[in-house]
């Protein structure tokens, strides 16, 4: 059975299936927040239930999408264990014998014929490795003496890091969708202090919203100066403006909208302050009439509800839905007791206690003093925070890490075998570095050092033919030189 899991989670199989499911599942999180559902719905109308489904379906925050990241995270980690034991044989006690038939075969060779005795053309073939910073191995079969070199041969240790940040990253996911949030309207107005809640210990307060028009009408400054605190100590400030978010730990906030909001205050029937701030109008609308932006706020120290509607904001759009004939400088008010159903604004709604305020004029409503003090802006944030982004820098660096071992420092290998000959010893080398130019190069230059080093020329094969070898040995100098170089 242990075999049996374990051949699983190694199957590529498997993993190309978890893959293309972990694609689904980000598919459909992704078109949640788009209207392509709705039109499935509106060509097909028997899929309007499954669209529905589909809309109320976080699948970022699903214990489907957790599941399988966990699944494909212990996948990796299992094929990473799978293949440990092999790469460390391989660096460790690698295969130093080699066979006359890859030598003969091998697409780039140099074959030396010298008139030395082998133990002093294996020193000098040594030397000449070790200068370009091989470690060299070799071991007598028969009559043969065979050479392996090698080096950055930890290099092969890169794709650990690499696997581990594979699997920090799909971490990451799991922390960022089980403990993270995103609040798409997170509203505070000017001189308003507002907590950002879920747990994190921030609030942020706005100091001035900037905003300017060009001459049609389209904006071309939308500008939030904020400040950011924790626990009550201020900890950041600076400007929000859409595309350029302002980041904090692990919560993001990025400029949305704009708002209007009414500086209201409650006192009770003594004059005694209850209640002071800005009311944010336009996250609701009277019901009946959407252009009557609206919004309420609860002063638990009272244990009253406030709710305000402004006037409409077009007046020429059905006038006959305008039934509070608002004027500019004036508000509607209710004052409802705590416990009441938030949501949708009725003017017509008698049950409790309501009134036009103007402004800086003081009115009694349901025994409260309330004022509206002033008209001022509120911006609309979105706040995001993924508690998983720590975690996903480390797995960049770690990824990033591993991958500029397996590039900038390849391991490099040569084998070759050397023999007594008659007058001297034969001794050919090839290099294991198929598609591979600058593996080539490096041996191409190990091969001029070790002419250099027995004073005689090797028979070269190469795909090019000399030119290849002289353009890898000596690539600024001219062609008849480069050939002259190499023989």
């Amino acid at each position: 059975m242990i075999d049996r899991i374990w051949r699983f989670f190694c199957s590529v199989r498997w993993a190309v299936a978890e893959i293309a499911f972990l694609a689904l599942i980000v598919l459909i999180g992704t078109l949640r927040g788009s209207e392509v559902p709705q039109w499935i719905a509106d060509a097909i109308p028997a899929t309007q239930g499954i669209v529905d489904v589909w809309y109320d379906w976080d699948a970022f925050r699903s214990g489907i999408f957790a599941a399988t990241l966990t699944l494909i995270a212990v996948a990796i980690a299992v094929c990473t264990l799978n293949r440990a034991p092999g790469i460390w044989m391989a660096i460790s006690n690698p295969t130093v014998t080699t066979s006359r038939g890859f030598l003969r075969n091998a697409e780039m060779s140099a074959r030396y014929t010298v008139d030395q005795d082998e133990q002093s053309t294996i020193e000098k073939f040594t030397q000449a490795l070790q200068k370009h910073r091989y470690r060299v191995i070799t071991r007598k079969v028969g009559n043969d003496t065979h050479v392996y070199a090698d080096k950055n041969r930890f290099a092969k240790l890169g794709t650990f890091p690499f696997h581990l940040a594979l699997i920090l990253l799909l971490v990451g996911g799991i922390v960022g969708a089980e403990f993270g949030f995103r609040d798409q309207e997170f509203v505070v107005a000017v001189g308003a202090t507002e907590p950002v809640g879920h747990g994190t210990g921030l609030s942020l307060k706005l100091n001035e919203f900037i905003d300017s028009y060009d001459p049609t009408g389209i904006a071309d400054r939308f500008q939030a100066d904020v400040t950011i605190f924790e626990d009550g100590k201020e900890v950041k400030s600076g400007v929000i403006n859409v595309n350029h978010p302002m980041s904090h730990g692990s919560a993001t906030f990025y400029q949305s909208s704009i708002l209007f909001a009414a500086q209201m205050t409650v006192s009770d029937p003594y004059g005694t302050t209850i209640w002071s701030g800005p009311v944010d109008l336009g996250v609701f609308h009277m019901t009946g009439n959407e252009d009557a932006a609206a919004g309420f706020v609860d002063i638990p120290e009272a244990g009253i509800r406030l709710t305000v509607v402004g006037p409409d904001v077009n007046p020429g759009n059905a006038p006959e839905l305008d039934t509070l004939q608002l004027k500019s400088g004036q508000m509607w008010i209710q004052v409802q007791p705590l416990g009441a159903a938030p949501g949708a604004v009725q003017s017509t709604n008698t049950e409790f206690p309501s009134q036009v305020l103007d402004l800086g004029v003081p009115a009694n409503v349901g025994g409260f003093q309330i004022t509206f003090d002033r008209e001022t802006r509120a911006t609309v944030l979105q706040v995001a925070n993924n508690p998983g982004i720590p975690i996903f820098v480390i797995a960049a660096l770690m990824m990033v890490g591993g991958l500029v071992v397996v590039f900038y420092f390849p391991q490099r290998r040569i084998r070759g075998m050397i023999h007594a000959a008659p007058g001297g010893t034969a001794a050919m080398f090839a290099p294991l570095a198929r598609r591979d130019w600058s593996g080539k190069r490096e041996f191409a230059h190990f091969v001029t050092n070790a002419s250099d080093l027995l004073g005689s020329e090797p028979v070269l094969k190469a795909p090019g033919g000399i030119g290849d070898w002289a353009a890898m040995t000596h690539p600024d100098e001219p062609s008849p030189a480069r050939q002259k170089a190499v023989g």
